[in-house]
């Protein structure tokens, strides 16, 4: 009989602080954001705060929000637009939730965004699950990224295709690319990197490439040229870069930051050359 009675009472107690948490109400805009040019119809959508991360963030549904299926998470940042589909859980009839945990653009962690859509009242409700509770209207930065100019880069171990590679001690400029094989930026930047490579004595720079999906480097390596160090990703690595592809970061003789960049094109290697030519 006590255990009935303390699981009741952790139960209702658990129930009521879900309850308790304070939400912003996001109505339904008809339509699409002005940011975006999708041409989707019959779509409503609804503005997050973003804070000072985000120019705009937004919730589109394309069936206006008539189920908790095909909604998306739009971010606009001063670097562009970039969005991703929403999985909402059903938690109880009607009542769908979804929590996200988003980054800025110098890959800082923001406090996770948690999001209710309730199909009974037709609302979409959000709360930033900040360290301080009451502190839910905006987000706030909950991990700094150790992957920004003027930090020293941590020391990491590689697996390469010439046994173990570590940034320890080297004494030298060091240029480090994060790419995935599926990446087409990474591809497309490939040949510029090659004429680093070329240009520049072993002793003065090193040049090492880490591909994250290692399973289908061999293939890859058949059809493509990469002059870089091959190096393979694992756990702590993965962890360090956070996934986005391709980044291109240059530390001096010190192991700090002098360049980080996410995003590649055919002229990524010219914004790399003005950084080492500034710093030999």
């Amino acid at each position: 009989m006590r255990f009935v009675f303390l699981f009741y009472f952790v139960s209702s107690f658990l129930f009521c602080q879900t309850q308790n948490e304070k939400f912003v109400t996001a109505p339904f805009e008809k339509g699409m954001p002005k940011e975006i040019f999708f041409k989707w119809e019959n779509t409503s959508y609804s503005e997050i705060d973003g804070g000072e991360f985000y120019k705009a963030l937004y919730v589109v549904s394309q069936d206006s929000f008539k189920t908790a299926q095909k909604c998306f998470l739009f971010l606009v940042t001063q670097n562009g637009l970039s969005f991703d589909n929403l999985s909402f859980e059903l938690k109880e009839k009607n009542i769908y939730e979804a929590s996200r945990s988003l980054t800025t653009n110098e890959e800082d962690v923001l406090s996770p965004l948690k999001l209710i859509l309730n199909l009974n009242e037709r609302k979409l409700q959000y709360r930033w699950e900040n360290k301080e509770p009451t502190a839910y209207e905006h987000p706030t930065i909950i991990e700094e990224s150790k992957l920004k100019v003027g930090k020293k880069f941590p020391q990491i171990e590689v697996e390469t295709t010439n046994g173990t590679w570590s940034n320890k001690e080297k004494n030298k400029i060091i240029v480090i690319n994060w790419w995935a094989t599926s990446c087409l930026p990474c591809i497309e930047e490939m040949p510029g990197l090659n004429q680093l490579v070329e240009k520049y004595p072993k002793d003065k720079v090193e040049f090492i490439a880490i591909v994250w999906d290692k399973e289908y480097y061999a293939k890859f390596i058949n059809k493509h040229t990469f002059n870089y160090l091959q190096g393979f990703g694992d756990k702590t690595l993965n962890k360090l870069f956070r996934g986005a592809f391709p980044q291109n970061i240059i530390l001096n003789k010190d192991g700090v930051i002098l360049y980080y960049h996410i995003g590649g094109s055919k002229g990524t290697h010219l914004e790399l050359e003005k950084i080492i030519e500034a710093n030999l």
